[in-house]
């Protein structure tokens, strides 16, 4: 069985909780790109990678709830992991707080483009989102955005920016992804393992 799991501030929530379950994670290490340990392979991603190789060929992979939406990713979905509690926020500068219903034409910088342009299309408001991959609270203080849409967790890095948080986009997770034709071709493995893993979550968490 085929791991993927993501890079950054999922993957230590993520070794302990597969380990809990009873497997034996072997990361790799330097220039390594795949590891193995007995019957498993493990693969360490970019987290917006790690839904992508879960679509199109490896077995199981964890992620953010965000990535696995904002990707539209063709994956089963089959547990909420509990880590990685965030949620995907709207925020503008504090000076320029407006209602989001008056934010119509204004520039909102994001990497979360498909997001966020569901979420201005279901109010009726049309915006012009300009794509960043990082750093994004920095676009309305250096003038090339009226607002952002990113992931807030304690929102210290917006207070310190000077943005306010305007509205909840959407509540986010650590998910468990598995590929759908492995789910059917590997049903009993896979079905063993989300098991163990539900277990976990509702004896430790």
């Amino acid at each position: 069985m085929r791991f993927v799991l993501p890079k950054g501030r999922l993957l230590t929530g993520s070794v302990e909780i597969l380990q809990k379950a009873g497997i034996e994670v072997r990361l790799p290490q330097g220039r390594e790109l795949m590891t193995k340990n007995g019957e498993y392979s493990f693969l360490l991603a970019k987290s917006f990678d790690v839904p992508v190789y879960v679509e199109h060929g490896i077995d199981i992979g964890i992620a953010g709830s965000d990535i696995v939406e904002e990707r539209e990713s063709d994956v089963f979905v089959p547990l909420e992991l509990p880590f990685g509690k965030c949620r995907l926020s709207l925020a503008i500068p504090k000076e320029k707080s407006v209602k989001v219903e008056e934010m119509d034409g204004f520039r909102i910088a994001t990497k979360y483009t498909n997001l966020t342009r569901k979420f201005f299309n279901e109010k009726g408001i049309e915006v012009e989102i300009i794509k960043l991959h990082g750093s994004t609270e920095l676009a309305p203080k250096i003038g090339i955005a009226d607002a952002i849409v990113d992931i807030v967790e304690t929102g210290n890095t917006l207070l310190a920016n000077g943005l306010i948080e305007l509205e909840k986009i959407m509540d986010i997770s650590a998910v468990l992804i598995v590929n759908r034709i492995c789910q059917k071709t590997r049903f009993e493995e896979i079905n063993g393992l989300i098991l163990k893993l539900k277990g976990v979550v509702e004896d430790e968490f």
